[in-house]
């Protein structure tokens, strides 16, 4: 299955795709940037779990929260 059909599965106003190989449940995001997001998952580190914006998924992100 690929990230198209995926995302076509899962509730659009829950998640979404932040680059070509991850998609996000909308709840975990703690904070973002322009081209980051910092989630409310933890990691082995005692941080927090950081992903890469792509360009690609950056206006459509900036539009679901209303940047």
């Amino acid at each position: 299955m690929n990230f198209k059909n995926l995302l076509e599965m899962l509730p659009a106003k829950d998640f979404a795709q932040v680059n070509k190989k991850e998609i996000i449940a909308l709840s975990s995001i703690k904070v973002f940037s322009t081209n980051e997001i910092i989630t409310t998952i933890p990691t082995e580190q005692h941080t927090f779990l950081k992903l890469q914006i792509g360009d690609a998924y950056k206006n459509s992100l900036m539009e679901l929260f209303g940047k």
